[in-house]
Formats: C-alpha cells, structure tokens, sequence
C-alpha cells in the first residue's frame, strides 16, 4: 500500500491539471461568445425611414423581413420622427432583436425566433390621475409654479387659459393667488406630461377669474367664465408670455438715443434676445423687414380695423412673407434690439382705423359664450367643480364663489 502512493499522487496531479484546463477552456469559449455579441444605437434624424436605417446596420434581405413582420403587427411607420431610438442586437453578425423606442409610452419589439420574426409591443401601465394645485405668488407666476415641483409646460397652459382677460407681464402682483384642476399622466409611475386643464382660478389686484372647461353637444369646446362667457378674445392681451414692461404708451416721452420729447406709441416689453414673439391675433402680414428706426419689423392686419406692429426684432420666424395669414399665438420672430434701441426689448404698437391706441386700455369683443340651450348643463358642471374643488381643499374659499 505504502508503494502506491506516489501512483495515486501523479493521479491527482493529472486529474488537476485536466480539470484546470476544462475551465480555461470554457472561459476561453465564453470570452469567444461574448465577443460575437454586437449592439448597435441609432436615433432617428429628419428625413431618414426605419428602412434606410436597417439597410445600414444589417443585410438587404434582414432588412425586408424585419420590416415585413413589424407591418404585420400594426407598426405605425408614418409616426416614426426624429429622436425616436433604434437598437439592434446581433450575435455573429446574425440578427437577434430590434427595441424601436418612440416614447415611454410606445416600445415595439422584433425577435427572431429562428423560423420567424415575432413582434411584440410593450404595453406599460399608464395612468391619468386629476391633481389640485394651489398657491399664492411669491416672485412670478412662473416661479411660484415650478417652486411646487410642476415643469413650465402647466404655467403656459395656464396663462393660455386667461391670455385674454390677464397680462401676465403687467397684471400680477405679490400676494396674488391661483389654482388649477388639472390631469397629470403617468407610464410606469413616471411622469409623461399634462392632459387639461379642467378649471383654474386666478385672484389678485388685477380681479377675480374663473376658468371652466365646457364642451357642448354641438363639439363646441372653451373657457368659460362662470356667467357662461367665453374667456377668448379676438385679440390677446400680450405677444410675450414673460417679461415686463419698461415703457408704455405716452403722447410725450424723452428719447433715450435721439435725446427728444416725441410721442410713445406702444409698449416696450424687455425680454432676453431671442424671446419668441406671438402675433396677437389671427390676420395677414402686411410688412416684414427693416423699417427704420423700428429695426426689423412686423405688421399684421387683423378684423374690425385692428392693426398690429412687432418692432426691434432680431430675426423673423422661418417661413413669415408679406400676406401671409397667421393665427393668434403664432409665432412671428424673436426679441432683438434692432434699429434704434437701447437695449434688447420688443416694441410692440396697436392701431385701430388707422391710429394709434393704448393697448392696455383697448376693449376687444368676446368669442360667443354657452348658447342658451346648454347653459342649464354648463351650470350643473360648472357648480359640480367648484363643490369638488371645496372639497378637495377641505375649506370653501367664498372667492371661488364671487368670482366672474
């Protein structure tokens, strides 16, 4: 026995040795697998298709049977737009599966299974959940807003909601108090954006506004004060949603740069150079270019002898032309400091018949309010929100009440 040990210590050793290289070798192969695994990203630029993007990455013929198996399955290739995302996971330059990402809430998946192409599509849990916020303005509007966790996209719903009865720029006050009724949805517990706004309310020096969504049976839908009023108006109050105003309308005023007393004729709005601007109103382009001391300039001709002007600009928007006809709240150029200027600002005229007038004091036309015949089921609405909104606040603000 004492003789056979050496016989079974080469045993072991070889044993060893053999069991070592086995895990070299898998290793070895595994490093080889992996290796043959590819992935390739791609974000969907303007004017290119799912198809010529395919051709790209894989083989003509890949390419036609991916393409074949997502028409199948309902992919809506015309919604495919930029910055949408593409992966494409490969083994051994063999096709394994395609993820297109449109949004969070739109995923479409494509897998070969070897005999087939199988099309699959994420279907997330989206949900839409009615949300209350309230506050009292401590700077801005806009701050006080995002203060409580909301993105700019609800504060320019909701200036949207009073564009015609609120100058945002010159109308808030410290102290000021809103709230909103409103949808937020969410896909897989996070945030997509807002849906409507079903009420809001804005109390301040300025007065008191109610806001309530209505949609007739005609398909009539607005803003409706609580008298059933539309809160449209022909004309909007502002071309800017945020900025103030440095100088107004005045029969005589010390030029800053001509060093004269000359008349005023409009509003100057300060805001940062390339601000948006928004024609005020749905009427045709009647001059765009350089006008003088307006710099680049903007005229539109609106109904009722209305007549607009949009000075100091920086650049026109791509695609304005003299007779153009633009829609309230399109865009028409963006703040500059052109011609004479101080600085960077938007001057901003009104004329009516032909003469200038004080915007801040014009009186513009309501749309149609609640017909006559529906305005027992706007009432029942509109008091069904508002007893909702007490509730939800635990209190009954009698301001919600009174307010017009």
């Amino acid at each position: 026995m004492i003789g056979l040990k050496p016989i079974h210590e080469s045993i072991y050793k070889f044993l060893l040795i053999f069991i070592c290289i086995l895990v070299a070798c898998g290793a070895q192969k595994q490093d080889r697998d992996v290796s043959m695994l590819a992935m390739k990203h791609h974000i969907v630029k303007k004017g290119e298709n799912l198809e010529l993007i395919l051709n790209t990455i894989v083989p003509r013929p890949t390419t036609t049977a991916i393409i074949d198996a997502l028409s199948k399955g309902g992919f809506p290739f015309r919604k495919c737009l930029p910055g949408d995302s593409i992966e494409i996971h490969t083994k051994n330059d063999t096709f394994i599966e395609l993820m297109y990402h449109q949004s969070r809430t739109s995923e479409y998946y494509v897998m070969n299974n070897q005999h087939h192409y199988a099309v699959a599509m994420k279907l997330p849990y989206i949900d839409t959940t009615l949300c209350l916020l309230r506050g009292e303005i401590t700077s801005t509007l806009y701050e006080s807003m995002l203060e409580q966790g909301e993105t700019p996209n609800l504060v320019y719903r909701f200036v949207d909601v009073f564009a015609w009865e609120i100058d945002f720029v010159t109308d808030t006050r410290k102290a000021d108090s809103f709230y909103i009724l409103f949808e937020k949805t969410f896909c897989d517990s996070q945030f997509v954006g807002y849906q409507n706004i079903i009420a809001a309310y804005y109390k301040g020096e300025v007065g008191d506004y109610v806001g309530i969504s209505y949609r007739d049976p005609d398909g009539r839908e607005d803003y409706y004060n609580l008298k059933g009023e539309s809160l449209r108006k022909s004309l909007l109050k502002s071309p800017l949603r945020f900025s103030y105003i440095s100088s107004y309308f005045s029969k005589r005023r010390y030029h800053p740069i001509l060093k004269v007393w000359r008349p005023h004729h409009g509003l100057d709005y300060v805001a940062p150079v390339g601000a948006p601007v928004s024609s005020i109103g749905n009427g045709t382009v009647t001059y765009k270019g350089w006008k003088g001391g307006y710099g680049n300039l903007v005229e539109i001709r609106h109904k009722n002898n209305f007549k607009t002007r949009y000075g100091h600009l920086s650049r026109f928007a791509k695609g304005l032309y003299k007779g153009k006809r633009v829609k309230m709240g399109e865009l028409i150029g963006y703040v500059g400091s052109t011609g004479l200027s101080t600085g960077p600002h938007l001057h901003f005229e009104m004329h009516k018949n032909g003469v200038p007038i004080n915007p801040l004091k014009v009186k513009i036309p309501r749309a149609p309010s609640v017909k006559k015949k529906y305005m027992a089921a706007f009432q029942e609405r509109s008091d069904s929100l508002q007893q909702y909104i007490k509730e939800l606040c635990d209190t009954e603000p009698k301001e919600i009440a009174q307010g017009e």
